[in-house]
């Protein structure tokens, strides 16, 4: 039995309330951060959502979780994470990103987010790929109070991609989980990826893969003085003991 634990980078108390998704043989387990946004929508979002992100990933190999799962498409922490670990650490954008093909769109909550998945999408070498991204207009924390609302507005974003050319979809936000099959039945021919089951997935198989993080890509971090951080205490730790070693 694997372990694959979820970070969700947001203090909203209840997003994440229903049963994740978990593979054949995979046990999948969940916690928020203490400090941080909301939700993550900026790059203030993502920046406040970091330390919390790596401060659950050493406390989750600590316990021995196998391997953990950043719950957001805009992978906070993602790198931070991966030099803080050594178990397999998964961002939701950049698998979703690597599962969907060619000629892929995001349709995603905000179209402000146009320059943030840009960039993610030059930084994993799939800007030739990606032909759209469009938002909805539907914030992440109303995803689920105006369900209804959001789910016809991710149909019609999906669609409008469809007719330029996208012959996948991402969805561009994890809080749109269990958006997919409603999407696909809407939208025949069309390839989508909800992001965080496919992440979960692709955690499940490295960990069946034996893959760990390449330490010589993602050396831990040099020990040095940090001020202002101690309420991560996990964080906290890691750097102490480095300054020990």
């Amino acid at each position: 039995m694997s372990w694959v634990h979820v970070i969700t980078p947001i203090v909203t108390t209840g997003f994440r309330v229903a049963a994740l998704p978990a593979p054949n043989g995979c046990r999948v387990t969940n916690s928020q951060v203490k400090q941080g946004p909301a939700s993550i929508e900026s790059a203030v979002d993502e920046v406040l959502a970091a330390p919390g992100v790596v401060d659950s990933a050493i406390k989750a190999e600590e316990d021995g979780v196998q391997a953990v799962v950043i719950d957001c498409m805009l992978d906070p922490g993602l790198d931070a994470a991966r030099e803080a670990v050594s178990i397999p650490v998964i961002g939701c954008g950049e698998a979703a990103m690597r599962a969907a093909g060619t000629n892929f769109a995001i349709v995603t909550v905000l179209q402000r987010q146009e320059r943030a998945f840009a960039d993610l999408a030059r930084r994993y070498g799939m800007a030739d790929r990606m032909i759209e991204i469009i938002g909805i207009g539907v914030p992440v924390l109303a995803l689920e109070s105006d369900r209804k609302i959001a789910l016809a507005a991710t149909i019609e974003g999906s669609r409008r991609a469809m007719e330029r050319g996208a012959k996948s979809v991402v969805f561009g936000c994890t809080g749109m989980l269990g958006f997919a099959d409603e999407v696909s039945s809407a939208l025949h021919g069309l390839k989508v990826i909800d992001p965080l089951p496919n992440a979960i997935t692709a955690a499940h198989e490295a960990i069946q893969n034996s893959q760990t993080t390449d330490k010589a890509v993602y050396p831990y971090p040099d020990a040095k003085p940090i001020v202002g951080f101690r309420e991560w205490a996990a964080l906290d730790a890691l750097m102490r003991s480095q300054a020990d070693d």
